[in-house]
């Protein structure tokens, strides 16, 4: 009954089986409990912010176009029909390297 009153507060949260397993892993590497592991987490105020949710969202939709454009060359290639382009090649590539590198810089690098 001591705990209770500690801590008289509840909260839930939903989770995905994969965002439970991390967070488990982490809790358990810094050697607190889920909920503790939680708590101190967002109170440390390092919990994304819209903004980097919306920029998180647009450098995914980068990379599903540039992603897009790599299966449109892949599958002429495999068709073996059509010209295909060296410079369109090598500038989708560049396009991935480059939207790659933003997505590293931006969730990696906080």
């Amino acid at each position: 009954m001591q705990r209770r009153k500690q801590y008289p507060k509840n909260a839930f949260v939903r989770l995905t089986v994969a965002e439970h397993g991390r967070l488990t892993e982490l809790a358990k590497e810094a050697r607190l409990s889920l909920s503790r592991f939680l708590a101190e987490s967002g109170l440390a105020g390092k919990a994304p912010s819209y903004e980097d949710r919306e920029r998180h969202e647009r450098a995914i939709m980068e990379v599903n176009r540039v992603g897009n454009n790599l299966n449109q060359i892949a599958r002429q290639l495999n068709a073996q029909r059509g010209t295909i382009n060296l410079r369109r090649v090598e500038e989708a590539l560049i396009e991935t390297k480059e939207a790659l590198e933003q997505v590293k810089l931006q969730f990696f690098n906080r």
